[in-house]
């Protein structure tokens, strides 16, 4: 690994690391300050929302005047969210730093062209695969170091996750302005740059077969981004779990989900085609997201695992599958294209679905699960609908 390439790799990671370490603990740290739960899925949705904002945009930035100074000033807004995000005392302080957050972290775009600038066409998917990775790890080791974090201290548990992920995104600032060099030669200064997410999102959805499968990952990130936030309330309120614990099982999602992506997917595509692997971890998740309503604090964290096994298996096959199908329906010329509509769609699921399953929250624990489980049934329809075009 060039050391270019590591050093895109750390920023990635700790992006991602720092999202892992906030997932488990920063629900109930918004719940403890007094929200209700519907204002604890928007603090949970900003993030999202300003990475359906940003995405596309940061990448045009990038274009006009480079890739190196967009990657510096995301890692600096990164490392003053959580920073901020430290010293939080109130929901606003922390809505603020989910926000500046969101922002940082949708510099994924300008590290794919960053990663694209520096390597030939043989490469380039070795080193993507790089980006990958940091992703998988950043999922799997965040949640438990955040949890570990917050339990030191009931009352300056979150000053430590947020000094600990800042102090991390100063030194990779530090690495990005010392030891990284601007890898785009054909800086466009003319460009013009228009903040406008929805356009492609528009354009494909009227395309036959691309509108089922966007239609598709839209309702499964919105059951999955449902049950990611409000799961850590239900565990810490009904099944008594502490936030060490609660970043344990979600670090163990981001494992078994990772290992159903590399070796359980390339099994299953040997006999099995992506439309079927889609529907089967549909019905899976759905009926999974149904027993989550059954568990007490007599009987959780055994059948937490049990249930969290097919959840990952779920997300670790539909992900990638519903990726490749897209990706197999439009030209190569629109394939990226497609991806980032695809991506933006994702994080509108994530800003929409939380708020929504807080809301059913406040009226009943059960309701977000058992909507969740709706979604993931009924989303079926659409995969059904597509084998048939």
């Amino acid at each position: 690994m060039s050391s270019k390439v590591l050093i895109i790799f750390l920023t990635v990671f700790i992006d991602l690391l720092g999202f892992g370490i906030v997932i488990p603990i920063l629900p109930n740290y918004v719940i403890s300050l007094g929200a209700n739960t519907f204002t604890t899925g928007i603090v949970a949705g900003s993030f999202s929302l300003m990475n359906f904002l940003m995405t596309s945009y940061l990448g045009a930035w990038s274009d006009k005047i480079g890739r190196k100074p967009v990657l510096l000033f995301t890692v600096l807004m990164n490392a003053l969210s959580y920073l901020l995000l430290a010293f939080s005392t109130n929901i606003w302080m922390i809505l603020i730093s989910r926000v500046i957050a969101g922002i940082g972290s949708a510099n994924i775009a300008v590290a794919q062209a960053y990663i694209t600038d520096i390597t030939t066409i043989e490469q380039r998917t070795k080193s993507m695969a790089i980006i990958g990775m940091a992703f998988g790890l950043g999922f799997i080791l965040g949640p438990p170091i955040g949890g570990y974090l917050k339990s030191m201290s009931e009352h300056q548990g979150i000053v430590y996750v947020g000094l600990f992920t800042s102090t991390l995104c100063f030194v990779n600032l530090i690495f990005v302005f010392f030891f990284l060099v601007e890898s785009n030669m054909h800086i466009n200064s003319s460009l013009q740059v228009r903040l406008n997410p929805i356009k492609n999102i528009r354009n494909f959805l009227s395309v036959p077969v691309i509108k089922e499968y966007l239609q598709y990952g839209f309702m499964f990130l919105s059951a999955f981004s449902i049950f990611q936030v409000l799961s850590t309330i239900f565990w810490k309120e009904h099944c008594l779990l502490k936030d060490s614990q609660i970043g344990i099982l979600f670090g163990y999602i981001g494992i078994i989900s990772i290992l159903w992506q590399t070796i359980g997917l390339k099994l299953l595509l040997k006999k099995y085609k992506e439309e079927q692997l889609i529907i089967v971890a549909s019905i899976l998740m759905s009926i999974s997201f149904l027993g989550l309503t059954l568990l007490n604090n007599q009987n959780a964290l055994l059948w937490i695992f049990i249930i969290l096994f097919f959840v990952s298996m779920g997300n670790g096959l539909i992900s990638p599958s519903t990726t490749s199908l897209l990706s197999q329906k439009t030209s190569r010329e629109q394939i990226g294209v497609l991806l980032g509509a695809y991506q933006s769609l994702n994080s509108l699921a994530r800003t929409i679905a939380p708020p929504i399953g807080g809301w059913l929250y406040d009226i009943n624990y059960s309701y977000p699960f058992i909507f969740s489980s709706a979604i993931m049934f009924s989303s079926i329809y659409l995969i059904v609908k597509s084998i048939k075009k």
